[in-house]
């Protein structure tokens, strides 16, 4: 049952260390982490409080040199401690309701969970801080106080954690010797107890807990240290049957304990995370981001590919279709149904005008429309295909993605040129598409560039190229320095043809831009021109027509009147005369007139063949006379007529086809620039796809960057305490092998394929790939501890049990203990406690209890978490394995402790302390200074029978203590004090100590007892 829990830290240094364990416990079960609260004490010189913010206070630095400046007396600290409770006791109180009024306990209680009503309070300090020895006590007594008057009703623990100075960096004698005079001090009070109120005492904690360097220094293994104090808060077993001061040992009383802590857990998501970042970077790198080749071959075919692309069908039938609305031609030439009736040749020019003018708003803007309209399914489809180009790039290779990407570049590279090797080689790309699409109406406009000057360089960039490349094999095969010098200079005068080429070719272009902005300015005016001289032409044309016409009209009356003339008026004029005079003679001579009758009829015939004959002379005169005279000018005229007609109808044609022509013209240019902005836009797409296209490489390298990155980050490499069943190389090592199950491609085949990464955000992609990823581990996060140890595809058998004894060492108590006086000592509990799931429970105790025959196996509910606590409960404090050197260090530094330690007991058993032989020897050394066998040398060396043994009179004495090599002088030196009478040595002795002001405090309190053991009177 979780209970209510405060850390309270007195020292910067323990709150540094308590922000250590508050972070830690992040990584722990939420129920019991979560009450736990923590706090520092903090103190400005003038004013005491508590506050949250560890941080704020906390010295992570843990070293004990920078806290000598900062120490103050202990009973002036005590004393402004005792007048500030006043105000102390209020802050205190509010401190203590956290414990169950957190925001954390109340949400824990909505939830179900079953709180403990003890409330866990425990002081972290270090025990070689002055200051925390000043306030300690202080606020054991005022927590003690309130507890029994304010909060009655709640059973509580107060606990010490001990931080001992060999947990911080430049621990000194100082130190040492202040940490042994607290642990005196409260040894003395654990005994006597502190007032609570009036009559009340009561021990100052109910328990102390001892921490030393067992597993190094805070700073270097602060996380280790944390994890274990974190584990201890939060899985600690009861310690029912502790009961302090019931039994003592050798008189001094079993208060103090220690503990230490392991965990050997799966972290599964950690390991979920480290696979499946793993996976997800290998796909990656694999299957997406693989780099191209360059070498030569595969530039050929990048080349290759550009040319193949604009050379197409696909690419060459669409623009076929730019022209053709829904199958159709969008042309129709200019023919209006316009027709031209004589001596109307002005009228017509007019009409005609008007009927252009009514096209060209009409029609042609009609036409342009539909252009429009083409021009937008020319790009859909140059679109599509290029879409399909790309993707079909993308999929054929894990390096597609790359090599689409080369190509767009060589798609829209605008020196394409600069990239053949030999002369003759014809590559071909959009730039060069458009270059053609510009030039298309050249021939038309009459336009004719001069490319002399770019061709000129092109070819001596070819021949420096192919200089450079002989050069190379010759150096290939042989180095020369000659042959190297020439290279290089080969490479300048290529870098310098390259830039006089890109120069050469750009002014060109722009050249060739005003020639062509020049010659469809020209082509219009001509256009114009031909229109108008067309129309004058035919004016002309019809007024001569006119004039024929009127010549013919004349010609035609002189016919006419010539043929009323000479066949009409003639012969009636003749006819009427014979006839009048045959009237005349029958008036006048009737008989003449019957003789001439009867003549006339009876050579009738003779008569009517001279008439015949007559009238025929008469005709072929009149014939002969209108053939040469008349008939020839009217078939002149008529001719002229004709051809004249001929050519008002030819004038016509031609001024409608000038007219056409001017508007096909129009509807050309128009076109034109169509096609070039569809080449334009084309292009445009490409640099888009382009960009896209890295803007997607440069995403998916970021994401394996930061996928590689994650990986690292899930690291299981958390403390020597919290150990991860399998390593990072055991995660990496069941990948490898996973590896052989799983393809990388399968990503590509089940989820995004390279066509659809580059349409897609990165963060699409990502949600794609990461949950990709992580399924296929995901079985891996339901496994229980002991379901990991035993799949021999995680982990070996071998190494699973290496964990286990891992995790057993780790547990090993974070203090150094001597076994002495167990015998003695039948309070003294030393125990296992093991956490673990149900499921594991039997096989993981059966591993155990070979170690521990005290093993204590609890059910825990987190089944992939093992926790083994291990404490020794109720020693005293001369158990600590170095507690001899703790007293050396505190009587050689007695001088600087206070004066109430004189009146407190030993922690140490007078007759089990290790100390008596040295201090037999430093007084066996003082003897013998005293007495004059030893002698110091005018450096300070200390001399016997002419034998250096040293300067540090200190030294000195440890050495006769403990040293081998130093024994058959010590001695040499009791054989030779022994013959000294005691008067003598008494009178020596008083000389040394008026005469020695060299000795320290702890040699003048060696020096009071030697005189008071040889003084005579005693």
């Amino acid at each position: 049952m979780p209970k209510p829990t405060i850390l309270l830290a007195l020292d910067p240094h323990s709150a540094a260390f308590c922000a250590a364990i508050k972070r830690q416990l992040q990584e722990f079960p939420a129920e019991q982490s979560c009450l736990i609260q923590t706090y520092t004490l903090t103190w400005d010189g003038q004013t005491f409080g508590f506050s949250g913010e560890l941080d704020q206070f906390a010295d992570t630095s843990f070293d004990l040199a920078q806290t000598h400046s900062k120490q103050a007396y202990v009973s002036k600290i005590r004393t402004q401690f005792s007048e500030a409770t006043g105000e102390l006791q209020t802050a205190l109180i509010e401190l203590l309701k956290t414990a169950n009024q957190s925001k954390e306990a109340i949400a824990a209680k909505r939830q179900g969970v079953e709180i403990s009503s003890t409330h866990r309070i425990y002081l972290m300090l270090s025990v070689s801080n002055q200051f925390t020895r000043g306030v300690v006590f202080e606020i054991v007594r005022l927590i003690r106080w309130l507890f029994s008057k304010y909060f009655t009703d709640i059973p509580y623990s107060l606990e010490a954690l001990l931080l001992l100075p060999g947990l911080f960096t430049q621990a000194t004698t100082t130190d040492y010797g202040a940490a042994y005079a607290f642990l005196k001090e409260l040894d003395y009070k654990m005994t006597s107890g502190v007032a609570i109120t009036g009559t009340q005492k009561a021990p100052p904690f109910d328990n102390c807990w001892l921490m030393d360097e067992q597993i190094g220094g805070l700073k270097d293994n602060l996380s280790s240290y944390a994890d274990a104090l974190a584990g201890f808060l939060t899985v600690e077993p009861e310690t029912n049957g502790l009961l302090i001061g019931t039994q003592k040992v050798r008189g001094k009383i079993p208060a103090y304990s220690a503990f230490g802590y392991g965990e050997l857990f799966f972290a599964g998501e950690t390991t979920i995370n480290r696979l499946s970042a793993a996976l997800a970077a290998d796909i990656l790198m694999e299957q997406f981001l693989p780099k191209p080749e360059f070498t030569p071959e595969a530039i050929r075919k990048c080349l290759l590919d550009a040319k193949g692309f604009v050379l197409s069908e696909d690419f060459s039938n669409a623009f076929l279709g730019l022209e053709r609305d829904n199958g159709k031609p969008v042309w129709q030439d200019f023919n209006p149904r316009i027709e031209m009736h004589t001596g109307q040749a002005q009228e017509y020019g007019m009409e005609l005008q008007r009927a252009h003018r009514q096209f060209e708003n009409k029609e042609l803007l009609s036409y342009k429309r539909s252009l429009e309209n083409c021009c937008k399914q020319l790009q859909a489809t140059l679109t599509a295909f290029l879409d399909r180009t790309i993707n079909n790039y993308a999929d054929a290779t894990p390096r597609g993605l790359h090599e689409v990407a080369r190509l767009l570049n060589i798609l829209t590279f605008l020196y394409l040129e600069l990239q053949t090797d030999a002369i003759g080689d014809q590559s071909q790309n959009l730039v060069t598409e458009l270059r053609v699409a510009e030039a298309f109406l050249d021939s038309r406009l009459q336009v004719t560039i001069n490319q002399e000057i770019t061709q000129k360089l092109l070819n001596q960039i070819l021949s420096l190229k192919s200089r450079q490349q002989q050069l190379q094999d010759i150096l290939g095969e042989r180095n020369s320095e000659e042959q190297l010098q020439e290279l290089q200079t080969t490479q300048k005068q290529l870098d310098t043809a390259i830039a006089d080429y890109r120069q050469g070719l750009n002014a060109e272009v722009e050249q060739t831009r005003q020639i062509r902005f020049i010659a469809i300015a020209d082509a219009r005016e001509q256009a114009a021109a031909a229109i108008v001289v067309a129309q004058n032409h035919l004016t002309a044309i019809e007024n001569q027509l006119e004039t024929a016409t009127d010549q013919l009209n004349e010609l035609l009356t002189e016919e006419n009147q010539f043929r009323s003339q000479y066949l009409v008026i003639y012969p009636i004029f003749i006819a009427t005369a014979l006839f009048g005079l045959v009237v005349l003679i029958g008036i006048f001579n009737q008989s003449t007139l019957l003789l001439l009758l009867q003549k006339f009829w009876a050579n009738l015939v003779s008569y009517l063949l001279w008439i015949a004959v007559t009238i025929l002379a008469y005709l072929g005169i009149l014939w002969l006379k209108y053939s040469t005279n008349i008939r020839g000018r009217i078939q002149k005229v008529q001719k002229q007529i004709k051809r004249l007609e001929s050519t008002v109808k030819s004038t016509i044609v031609e001024l409608r086809r000038n007219y056409n022509e001017q508007l096909k013209l129009e509807y050309d240019l128009y076109a034109q620039n169509l096609r070039v902005e569809a080449l334009n836009y084309l292009i445009k797409t490409v640099k888009q796809r382009a960009e896209t296209l890295r803007q997607t490489l440069s995403n998916l390298s970021e994401m394996y960057n930061d996928l590689v990155a994650q990986r690292d980050q899930a690291t299981t490499n958390f403390s020597e305490v919290r150990l991860t069943v399998l390593t990072d190389a055991d995660i990496d090592a069941y990948y490898q092998s996973f590896l052989t199950t799983l393809k990388t491609e399968t990503f590509t085949q089940e989820r995004i394929s390279r066509s659809q990464s580059w349409k897609i955000s990165a963060e699409a992609f990502k949600n794609q790939l990461i949950p990709f990823t992580r399924q296929q581990f995901e079985q891996l996060s339901n496994l229980s501890i002991g379901e990991v140890l035993n799949q021999s595809d995680l982990i070996a058998q071998n190494t699973a049990n290496l964990r286990l004894n891992q995790l057993y060492n780790s547990a090993n108590l974070l203090l150094r203990i001597q076994d002495i006086d167990t015998n003695l000592n039948p309070t003294s509990q030393r125990e296992t406690t093991l956490w673990v799931g149900a499921k594991d429970k039997e096989q993981i105790f059966a591993f155990y209890s070979r170690f521990s025959r005290t093993l204590t196996a609890l059910v825990a509910e987190d089944e992939q978490r093992l926790c083994v606590l291990t404490r020794s409960l109720g020693f005293p404090a001369y158990f600590l394995s170095q507690i001899e050197f703790y007293r050396d260090c505190y009587e050689r530094t007695q001088s600087e402790q206070i004066d109430e330690d004189e009146n407190i007991p030993d922690l140490i058993p007078e007759e089990i302390g290790s100390s008596r032989e040295l201090k037999l020897a430093y007084q066996t050394l003082l003897l013998a200074i005293a007495l004059g066998l030893l002698s110091q040398h005018s450096q300070g060396d200390y001399q016997f029978n002419g034998r250096s043994i040293g300067k540090d009179r200190e030294e000195i004495a440890l050495a006769l203590a403990t040293e081998f090599t130093f024994e058959e002088l010590y001695g040499n030196l009791d054989e030779r004090i022994e013959t000294f009478e005691r008067d003598f040595i008494y009178h020596k002795l008083q000389e040394l100590g008026t005469s020695a002001s060299y000795l320290n405090h702890y040699e003048g309190k060696l020096l009071d007892h030697l005189l008071s053991e040889y003084n005579p009177l005693n």
